[in-house]
């Protein structure tokens, strides 16, 4: 086989590539599947020993920060709530239509330090009880000045409970062999305590409660299938 007969099969097999590939590209976004119900109708504002305090704003993202997450995100909530003995838990809730849209960059461990936050506590891997079994989150402590924030979070791509990284890709690989762009959410909640194992085993009880009082398709969508 000549060399110019070797350039044409190769240029025939890599324009073969390039078409399926094409072809195989998804298309159809898992959020036009069903009905989206908004986040605020997703989450009761009484569930437990907690409820809604709507006259503390949870920490206020500076402009530029909030610019990047119009961008990122197509919805975000984000609620404050207390227990009886006035403890408080902030509620924080990004849905993102593409995940593919850049939401591995809006992860904690680096939009507080984006906005002057000092990382004390490195992100670690922890587990909260449910009644569907355990939730796999991240937990990590950020703070500025006197505000000392124990943070917990995780994230769910389509139905599926994940992590950043390459289970995050994955997962997004999955749908996209279904022909299926997903969608995302990334759940945080966090408190302000300066005794790290207070903060976080209150985010387990306010996690709990709070799973509990959530509806399946609530529960599926906002912790996984696995606690749908």
């Amino acid at each position: 086989m000549n060399a110019q007969r070797r350039a044409l099969l190769v240029a025939a097999a890599m324009g073969g590539t390039a078409v399926l590939a094409e072809q195989a590209r998804p298309r159809r976004f898992l959020a036009d599947e069903e009905p989206r119900v908004p986040l605020a109708q997703l989450v009761p504002t009484r569930f437990g020993a907690w409820q809604l305090d709507p006259s503390i704003v949870p920490l206020v993202p500076n402009p530029q920060q909030q610019q990047v997450l119009a961008e990122t995100y197509d919805e975000v909530l984000a609620l404050s709530f207390r227990n009886p003995q006035r403890e408080l838990v902030m509620l924080s809730l990004a849905y993102g239509r593409n995940q593919h849209k850049g939401m591995m960059i809006h992860r904690p461990e680096i939009c507080y330090p984006a906005q002057g936050f000092r990382l004390e506590q490195d992100v670690f891997d922890a587990t909260v009880p449910l009644a569907g079994g355990p939730l796999p989150l991240k937990r990590l402590v950020a703070s500025q000045g006197r505000r000392h924030e124990p943070i917990s979070y995780w994230v769910v791509v389509g139905d599926e409970l994940t992590s950043f990284g390459y289970p995050h890709r994955w997962a997004a690989l999955r749908y996209g062999l279904r022909g299926l762009i997903p969608d995302g959410v990334l759940v945080r909640v966090s408190s302000l305590s300066a005794d790290n194992a207070q903060g976080f085993a209150l985010h387990a009880g306010f996690i709990r409660d709070w799973a509990q009082a959530l509806d399946p398709a609530a529960r599926r969508r906002l912790l996984g299938r696995g606690h749908g």
